[in-house]
């Protein structure tokens, strides 16, 4: 049994005065309360859970204040299947058929998170019976593909400059990969990596496939940046000439690197 944490609980009546932010994974749902006015108050707490749906409801039920009323409340979640449609063409009736499209498997309910800045709607699917209680378990959730808080950042973060720019951000598992130009939003797409190798072979691929300039087009990297100088810069250097370290603002929760990305990034969201 899961006991309330303290910090986060002591903020019961003045929880309206606080942004909410949540991002569940297979194995923690991490917290995030951000004060709406002191953008650098911020509180996290992370609890353990298993990939099921009772888990989840077992971690949420045991901190009360998270049902309260907030200003603002996200929920991140991930899903494999997850497509990019350009605003002008989504719609509640028209993005269930898009997704369906593309993902003609799917059995879980299709939501639509939005992108404002990148421009586009992110269509993803997740679980019925997870929607539904995170829908009428919290305070108006907005609910968001983990790949849609990086997106909105990288697409600001890509209007410095001239060039285009791919943004790989290196896991440990994983690396999830964004593309943008001058006239904006290009790709964002999730691969799984077992080798230092697959990683190379997923920016190279996407380099390629974009027709992006190996002298003057930009590659800016994100994760352990002492791992990424020390083994896999050097290794891209063989093919791309302009790459870079990604700097994160210092701001909370962006510069708490204990974060998940994905969260870390909501204030793409709330600032």
């Amino acid at each position: 049994m899961m006991e309330p944490i303290p910090a986060l609980n002591q903020l019961m009546k003045e929880s309206h005065k606080y942004i909410l932010s949540m991002y569940a994974t297979g194995s923690h749902l991490y917290i995030v309360l951000q004060h709406t006015e002191k953008r650098d108050t911020t509180i996290t707490a992370w609890l353990p859970i298993e990939p099921t749906q009772a888990s989840l409801e077992e971690a949420v039920f045991s901190q009360p204040i998270l049902t309260r009323n907030f200003e603002k409340v996200f929920f991140i979640a991930d899903s494999p299947r997850y497509t990019f449609i350009p605003k002008d063409f989504a719609s509640p009736d028209d993005n269930p058929l898009y997704f369906g499209f593309c993902f003609p498997d799917s059995n879980g309910s299709v939501v639509s998170a939005e992108l404002p800045h990148t421009g586009v709607q992110l269509l993803f699917d997740l679980d019925t019976e997870r929607l539904s209680f995170i829908r009428r378990t919290f305070d108006r959730p907005v609910v968001l593909h983990r790949l849609a808080p990086m997106c909105e950042y990288f697409y600001r973060k890509s209007r410095l400059g001239y060039n285009a720019k791919l943004y790989a951000h290196w896991g440990e598992t994983s690396i999830d990969l964004f593309g943008f130009n001058q006239q904006g939003f290009l790709l964002a797409n999730s691969f799984a990596m077992h080798h230092v190798n697959d990683g190379i072979y997923y920016i190279l691929n996407a380099w390629k496939q974009l027709g992006f300039n190996t002298t003057d087009d930009e590659l800016s990297l994100s994760g352990d940046h002492r791992e990424l100088r020390q083994n896999i810069i050097p290794l891209i250097r063989r093919h791309l000439a302009f790459i870079t370290l990604t700097k994160f603002p210092s701001y909370a929760p962006a510069g708490d690197e204990s974060l998940p990305l994905p969260l870390r990034l909501i204030t793409s969201y709330t600032r």
